[in-house]
């Protein structure tokens, strides 16, 4: 990759690699060359040696590209840790994985970031080859680390450009996080291995969202769900997105009523895009509007799919499968190639994906299995129901009963949707508990806390 990067900066030195949206400044290709220089001196001066693993917790930013490259020029192995985590999760993450080197920033705003050189007693259990640690969240607290080699980086960008028609003379909008396996390949990736610009922002707000793009005229701008739907409910007077051709939605499930008040808003589809940190991109969605046809697209180039139809799990196939996990510092497990997830899923009009569901999400009722988003997906039929996400909720001896929090229109009552639910769905499967909430509890990715879920009130007592 790093060679890749070098003949770009060599073909064009003067070409924008990345354009900081705060204040405008354009990065060169070789300006960031020669940070990402200046920042390999710095680690090697540290101590830190080739097949040790360097994290970086950075925010969106030239220094983040920067320590990529000077990681992939001296054979580290660069493991990205959430711009948001907190010091007590840093800390832990970097000794549950035997991490040599931090790359960080003692202050949100400052500009410059720090090294500081962790001594360990030993390197982790890595195959060989490795080239990036992705960090995901684990059901037990401490993330699952995912090891890629530089091959399944680079499957994986060139699925995604291919597809989704990518190439070095398109403009990035560069918001969600670098850190995030959805930011890496979409937006750090195409740059290192094509020349894809870069407009950097860590700003998630619509209004900044349609400044950005039409100051620098962007092309491409992969978002999550939520910053859609903010954006659909912005009147015409802020503005419209006239030079975006292609509009990317990950990270979280796009409702249909998004897609369509989008469409309404701005006169374009939102393209969605599914994938997990184990593999990258999996579909697609060439055609656009693939939410309301109950879809999530078609397989990426170069992704082949096998649905056993007994479990509805799918299985994926392709270069871009992570080599395998590292448990902690000692124990690593192989995925041999193929990846099986927890998604239920089905496969309509050849290869479209739906996705049914979670083998982990299923409510357990009395003994009986209720999928949260068949539930869902009635709820969302009624007029002025905007979002709804149904859950288990503990229930003694009956395991769980079915619980809905929905945010809908103010005429709109639990009752009402109850007896919806009823006139459509099997007595178990109707919610005992409705709550009619003003937002969905979500991170930063867009995706549910469900931790949250339990926890939260009905603003009203119909």
């Amino acid at each position: 990759m790093i060679q890749a990067f070098l003949s770009l900066a060599a073909n064009a030195p003067d070409a924008p690699a990345l354009i900081e949206g705060d204040s405008g400044n354009v990065i060169s290709r070789a300006a960031l060359l020669s940070r990402a220089d200046q920042l390999a001196t710095e680690l090697t001066a540290s101590g830190i040696r080739a097949g040790d693993v360097v994290a970086v917790q950075l925010p969106n930013s030239t220094d983040f590209v920067a320590s990529f490259l000077a990681s992939t020029k001296l054979n580290f192995v660069f493991a990205p840790i959430d711009r948001d985590a907190p010091e007590t999760e840093v800390a832990a993450v970097l000794g549950h994985f035997s991490i040599k080197g931090f790359v960080y920033r003692t202050d949100r705003n400052a500009r410059a970031c720090s090294i500081a050189r962790r001594i360990v007693h030993e390197r982790p259990r890595l195959p060989a080859g490795a080239r990036m640690i992705k960090l995901t969240s684990g059901s037990t607290g401490m993330p699952k680390a995912i090891v890629c080699s530089e091959a399944n980086l680079i499957a994986d960008a060139t699925n995604i450009c291919s597809t989704m028609g990518i190439t070095p003379n398109d403009l990035n909008l560069g918001a969600i996080p670098f850190s995030h396996s959805y930011g890496f390949a979409n937006l750090v990736l195409p740059l290192v291995l094509q020349g894809t610009p870069i407009v950097v922002s860590n700003d998630y707000l619509p209004l900044s969202t349609i400044a950005l793009c039409n100051v620098h005229r962007c092309t491409v701008v992969p978002l999550i769900p939520m910053v859609f739907e903010h954006l659909a409910a912005l009147p015409k007077e802020d503005g419209e997105l006239a030079t975006v051709r292609t509009f990317i939605s990950a990270g979280a499930p796009l409702t249909a009523p998004t897609s369509r008040r989008f469409r309404e808003r701005f006169d374009a589809d939102i393209h969605t895009f599914y994938g997990c940190s184990e593999v990258g991109g999996i579909t697609y969605d060439r055609r656009g509007a693939a939410v309301e046809r109950g879809t999530v697209g078609t397989p990426l180039d170069d992704v082949h799919l096998d649905l056993d139809r007994q479990t509805q799990r799918l299985s994926i196939r392709s270069g871009s499968v992570a080599l395998g996990y590292l448990l902690d510092s000692s124990h690593y497990q192989p995925l041999d190639g193929v990846f099986t997830t927890d998604d239920l899923v089905d496969i309509v009009a050849g290869d479209e994906v739906v996705l049914t569901g979670r083998a982990g999400d299923l409510i357990n009722t009395a003994s009986k299995k209720v999928n949260p988003r068949e539930v869902e997906q009635v709820i969302l039929q009624i007029d002025g129901v905007r979002e709804v996400k149904v859950f288990g909720a503990p229930a003694g001896a009956r395991g769980e009963v079915v619980a809905a929090a929905v945010v809908a229109d103010p005429d709109i009552t639990r009752e009402q949707i109850r007896e919806f639910c009823r006139e459509r769905l099997s007595s178990h499967k109707v919610p005992r508990i409705v709550k009619l909430i003003e937002q969905i509890p979500v991170d930063e990715r867009g995706k549910v806390k469900r931790a949250a879920l339990a926890e939260l009130r009905s603003l009203r007592d119909r």
